[in-house]
């Protein structure tokens, strides 16, 4: 269903993150765009508002000397061609133009510039549709003035049409237009061939400016635009197919992040789901596990059978507990896939935890006449903080192979307390005498599920997700494990376990890790178990006895919903001496409280209609309400679970309730016990 609902909801999310970083692309570039356009077309306004200006001065200036030869002629009695030629000749020089005085009959009298005589000679005079007279002049303007003066009927004022062009010219970012009558003069930048994209979106053109004209001549008027240059173009169309590019990808890296979260989020969804079905898969396995194996001790403890069936037995248990390890091989390998895994460090009794692996391998001796040869060179701590059941595991799953794939008699494991930058760890090294592994079987430690499919000669040391697990397990918690193997000498498996803290014993100096010794089996066989202070057979009958006696007739409120393990686990309790009431629901686990108070309350974690902890709740309230005397005992809760405690939810909300690992493991229940009750 969360697998479901996340498709829908996230796959909008990531196209809408997409859609969002395109527009946001898209409203950059526009942005730009029109920033640009605005640039271009100031840059036009700009130029042409100078050169509209510079058009009205220079006609302005025109003007004025148009009338300050006019107030020449007025100011005079009698102006003669000398007098003009000399007043007028430095006055126009400067704005290149050239004025003459002409007679009754039209003909030339006066001039400012004797060298353009000849020119203006070729001009003729007209009138016009309003009857008023013109002069007329190829590129040449002309204004046509009248004077009071004897024998001169006009003066005309003349511009170069050239002189004109010459200082438009000096324009060279604007084309600027001149329409004079029927004729148009613009400068050289007006001659500049603009591409078609040019024209159609970077083509700024002015409106017309007009020019009425005071004297008798045409008017003006002036027209201006302008396109920016290929290479300012080519700047911001570059610009644009930048800032395209980038949010473009930008986009993409979003939509594709955002995917592989999505991807991520669902991944983990799958794998939390694996590891659940593999959970409850390992909790099923394990509770017909739990009742094979009471059921099995409790037959064994009874003695009423012949010795060949007491192998039989042996065997029993010991199928029973490799089918756990494989339960426990599979869900170790999920978790460590998925980065769930952790290590549960209890206040253990090392001596006694290899006593336990000892005595896990006697009926498979008694089967394949192979022995286990625990060796230890120094005296171990009498008790260590760490995890049991993954270093168990650990173990016997390395032995398991090793048992497997040698062909001698024998396989031995070393155990040592070494110290690596301060911090304590178990070294275990179990050394079979097989042909050795191949190297396609060493890299299953890499790589799960390898075998060597290329040579039938060579015996493996499994198919991969054993050793593979044993890796994954060990990395997860922070210890290592190695591997050496020689042809014809057997494989040397090495892991380092890290644990809590160490008491009562002393710091042991650094070794190597892969010693000679160990390799080439010189450690004297009369060292096995000569440090590890386990009773014998009398002893431990004796200390199994205090152990019972300790806690004789103490109420017990056991409840699981699985008939098979409350009649195993009852057996197993009432032969240490427990008053032991079983109930198989919730209902009747509270009614029972209400009517009696036990001492101690075992439950399963996964029952019927609720959980233990749920339960416990219940009855922890259900103790609070009830008026009872101050002096009654505390009840201490445990929660018997075929799942790690890592993986029941809020347990951490619990400090006094203490997690149990099926099969009920009575020596680790009783040392829980004695912690309790030696501290209150």
């Amino acid at each position: 269903m969360k697998l479901w609902l996340c498709q829908m909801k996230c796959k909008p999310y990531s196209f809408v993150c997409l859609v969002i970083g395109l527009a946001v692309t898209l409203f950059i570039d526009g942005l730009f765009w029109s920033h640009s356009q605005k640039e271009f077309s100031r840059h036009h306004e700009k130029k042409s508002a100078a050169a509209v200006i510079a058009a009205h001065d220079m006609l302005q200036q025109h003007r004025t000397i148009i009338k300050a030869i006019d107030s020449f002629f007025s100011a005079s009695i009698l102006v003669t061609k000398a007098e003009f030629t000399e007043f007028t000749h430095e006055l126009l020089k400067i704005e290149s133009a050239v004025a003459f005085t002409v007679d009754d009959d039209n003909k030339l009298a006066f001039i400012s510039d004797p060298s353009f005589e000849s020119e203006m000679e070729l001009g003729k005079f007209s009138t016009n549709v309003d009857g008023e007279l013109i002069f007329e002049m190829p590129e040449y303007s002309a204004f046509i003035i009248p004077i009071d003066e004897p024998d001169l009927r006009y003066m005309v004022y003349v511009i170069s049409h050239q002189r004109v062009l010459n200082k438009l010219n000096n324009e060279l970012e604007i084309c600027i237009k001149y329409s004079i009558g029927d004729k148009t003069l613009s400068n050289g930048y007006c001659q500049i061939e603009k591409s078609s994209l040019q024209q159609l979106f970077f083509y700024y053109q002015s409106e017309d400016y007009h020019y009425e004209s005071e004297f008798n001549a045409e008017n003006y008027s002036l027209k201006t635009w302008y396109s920016p240059s290929g290479e300012e173009i080519s700047e911001v169309l570059l610009i644009i197919l930048l800032f395209s590019i980038t949010g473009i990808g930008f986009s993409f890296l979003l939509y594709l992040k955002v995917e592989q979260k999505n991807a991520l989020y669902k991944m983990r969804i799958e794998t939390n789901s694996k590891v659940a079905v593999l959970s409850a898969i390992n909790h099923e396995i394990r509770t017909p596990i739990n009742a094979v194996l009471g059921y099995s001790k409790m037959l064994k403890d009874s003695g009423h059978f012949a010795q060949q069936d007491e192998m039989t037995v042996n065997k029993i248990i010991w199928s029973a507990n490799l089918l756990n390890s494989v339960a426990e091989n599979t869900l170790n390998f999920s978790k460590a896939s998925a980065d769930k895994l952790t290590l549960d460090n209890q206040e253990t009794d090392l001596c006694e935890l290899i006593h336990n692996i000892q005595d896990y391998y006697l009926a498979f001796s008694e089967t394949h006449d192979k022995a286990l040869n625990i060796i230890i060179k120094d005296p171990l701590p009498e008790r260590v903080s760490l995890d049991s059941t993954k270093l168990y595991q650990l173990t016997t799953n390395i032995i398991n192979n090793a048992f497997k794939y040698s062909t001698g008699k024998q396989v031995n494991c070393h155990i040592d307390l070494k110290y690596y930058y301060n911090r304590p760890f178990l070294r275990v090294a179990i050394r079979d005498f097989g042909k050795g592994m191949s190297i396609s079987s060493i890299e299953a430690i890499t790589r799960p599920f390898a075998t060597d499919l290329h040579n039938t000669q060579v015996l493996q040391s499994g198919i991969g997700i054993g050793l593979y697990t044993c890796k994954q397990v060990i990395e997860k918690v922070g210890g290592k494990i190695m591997i050496r193997s020689k042809t014809g000498e057997g494989t040397l498996v090495i892991i380092r376990f890290p644990l809590g803290h160490v008491e009562q014993v002393a710091q042991a100096d650094e070794q190597p890790v892969l010693t000679e010794g160990i390799m080439d089996n010189k450690v004297n066989d009369q060292q096995i178990l000569a440090h590890l202070n386990i009773p014998e057979n009398l002893q431990d009958i004796e200390i199994k006895k205090e152990n019972m006696n300790k806690y004789q007739l103490k109420e017990l409120l056991l409840v699981d919903d699985n008939l098979f393990n409350l009649e195993v686990c009852k057996a197993m309790l009432e032969k240490y001496g427990f008053n032991v009431t079983t109930q198989s629901d919730a209902i009747s686990a509270k009614q029972y409280l209400i009517e009696m108070t036990p001492e101690i309350v075992l439950m399963d974690y996964r029952l019927e209609d609720t959980n233990g902890l749920a339960l416990i709740d219940e009855l922890m309230d259900l103790q609070i309400c009830q008026e009872r005397e101050k002096d009654i005992k505390k009840t201490y809760y445990f929660i018997l679970s075929a799942n790690d405690k890592a993986e029941i939810p809020f347990h951490e909300e619990y400090p006094d309730v203490f997690f149990m690992q099926k099969p009920l493991n009575m020596d680790i229940f009783i040392q829980q016990l004695d912690s309790l009750y030696t501290v209150n």
